[in-house]
């Protein structure tokens, strides 16, 4: 009975585990429904070939019927794991956060070699002291003796006092007026913006009643008809969806009660 338990509790995670990442990576659990996700392409030996789209190709119809989870809720878990990728990328943005107290972790690159650093840990005077250390050289290449290593607790102590400096009441306050006077050009811009989805719904709305017009029977004419209304709904979609990103960046507007802890916090 145990095993039988054991092997029952193995399938459901796994089933658990696989509605989770569909959960994640399908739109159409967030109430959209997205054609051309894939293309497929006939090899020479005759086996198909499928690839992944980039989701700025896809043909995107969004509130379709209600989803488990929001869009901004399935745009953040992609945004979060395409920065989590990122990470192990020769691009090397920045790595995820980690527990501990490192300010640097996941940002500190080798000078030796070039590749992320790690954090490890020790006990100093009953604290938890970071130490920025890089193996790479030992692990990759099979090379004795570590790159470099770099005592994390005066360099975080040299970081914290260049943030400290750069938090002065004078600087958060320009810092403030240069973005007040940008929501004020944004307004502009997303006037323009909407309009543009507006022209772009419209003329998705004329060819779709131009295909409902056409006479079945007249293929050429239907497919012709069908195709442009394809590109006008992609239109649209590609509309919404950088209007949508662009108002998502304006939103970023530092409210009167944000501007006075701000200034609280640079002379705390």
């Amino acid at each position: 009975m145990r095993s039988g338990a054991h092997k029952g509790e193995l399938v459901w995670g796994e089933l658990l585990h696989r509605r989770a990442r569909q959960i994640i990576h399908n739109p159409r659990y967030a109430g959209a429904f997205a054609f051309g996700r894939t293309k497929q392409r006939h090899l020479p030996n005759g086996k198909v070939c499928s690839r992944l789209v980039p989701s700025e190709e896809w043909v995107l119809l969004r509130d379709i019927h209600p989803g488990y989870i929001t869009w901004e809720e399935y745009q953040s878990n992609q945004e979060r794991m395409k920065g989590n990728a990122l990470a192990w990328s020769h691009e090397r943005s920045r790595g995820p956060a980690r527990e501990g107290t490192a300010l640097l972790q996941g940002l500190v690159i080798c000078g030796t070699c070039g590749e992320r650093m790690s954090v490890r840990y020790h006990s100093h005077r009953n604290q938890s002291v970071p130490t920025y250390w890089c193996g790479r050289r030992l692990v990759q290449r099979g090379e004795n003796g570590l790159c470099q290593t770099v005592h994390g607790g005066a360099l975080d102590a040299a970081i914290g006092d260049l943030v400290i400096e750069a938090m002065t009441p004078m600087a958060i306050e320009v810092a403030l007026t240069v973005q007040q006077e940008l929501a004020n050009r944004h307004e502009e811009a997303d006037r323009l913006r909407r309009q543009h989805v507006g022209r772009a719904r419209y003329e998705a709305d004329l060819a779709q009643r131009r295909f409902l017009k056409v006479d079945p029977d007249n293929r050429l004419v239907a497919d012709a008809l069908e195709a442009d209304w394809n590109e006008k709904l992609r239109a649209v979609a590609d509309a919404q969806e950088a209007y949508e990103k662009a108002t998502t960046a304006d939103a970023n507007v530092v409210t009167d009660a944000e501007r006075t802890e701000l200034m609280a916090l640079a002379t705390d």
